[in-house]
């Protein structure tokens, strides 16, 4: 598989680095998660929208979710496309849609795109990636994402406090994308990580990689990066836009 960073800013894009979104990419499947602001436009630099095998969406906070109305649009209004794209949302997503469209009959959004409320525990395939579902800890129904495709593995954290349903989730998955939102610093917050915390969840799930993102720009990444390295041990890096991630299976000393 190979992980592109459309974009890894947290809370609101920045110039240079649209909020939450990557491009998730097999021989057989092309995967777009999570939508956030400016990451349609990044998108349209790397493939086709039309070419989407499937949406997946960890939550409906504006800053994960809004330019799937641009997708909506291309698809519906521009390419008057008859293929409805699948979008996995989690339960209650629909009804916060519905909500934001209103009572417009000629809106095209439940017309151009095929949006699934799934629940943890559900197994999707796409092509030959298989995406599974666990509950998320935030203030709003919230996925964390782990994707499987030719013995390779990625997870996918979304917004999310310290769970250990989530860290199950990501047992000794090749590369773990997580949220490191907070500074160690400031004061804490249960639904979301900081680095420290984003590195102790990759420790304990014994993951080979971990990317930390979703950093806002009042967090200084370099030491973000100093204090998930003081959890954990393997190779650690930032998810930085435009930049792409090729994920394989680790061999690992028991696996020899």
């Amino acid at each position: 598989m190979l992980l592109e960073v459309l974009g890894s800013s947290g809370t609101a894009p920045r110039a240079g680095n649209p909020a939450s979104g990557y491009l998730v990419r097999s021989e057989g499947a092309t995967i777009w998660m999570d939508a956030g602001p400016g990451t349609y436009m990044a998108l349209l630099e790397l493939v086709d929208p039309e070419g989407l095998d499937a949406v997946l969406l960890s939550h409906m906070h504006p800053d994960h979710s809004s330019d799937i109305f641009a997708l909506a649009h291309t698809v519906a209004y521009i390419r008057h496309s008859t293929r409805r794209i699948p979008v996995v949302v989690p339960d209650g997503s629909i009804a916060r849609l519905q909500g934001f469209v209103g009572g417009s009959s000629d809106h095209q959004l439940f017309e151009s795109l095929s949006f699934h409320e799934a629940q943890p525990g559900e197994t999707f395939e796409f092509g030959d990636v298989s995406v599974s579902v666990q509950a998320a800890h935030h203030t709003v129904p919230a996925f964390a994402y782990r994707l499987t495709s030719g013995g390779a593995t990625l997870g996918y954290t979304g917004d999310t406090g310290p769970s250990d349903l989530v860290t199950e989730h990501f047992a000794g998955i090749d590369l773990l994308l997580a949220e490191a939102s907070l500074d160690d610093e400031g004061e804490p917050v249960p639904f979301h990580m900081t680095a420290r915390q984003a590195g102790a969840m990759a420790a304990a799930a014994g993951v080979d990689r971990l990317l930390l993102t979703h950093i806002p720009e009042t967090v200084d990444p370099r030491r973000s990066l100093l204090v998930a390295g003081e959890e954990f041990r393997g190779r650690l890096g930032l998810a930085e836009p435009g930049e792409a991630y090729k994920i394989e299976p680790t061999t690992r000393q028991e696996d020899v």
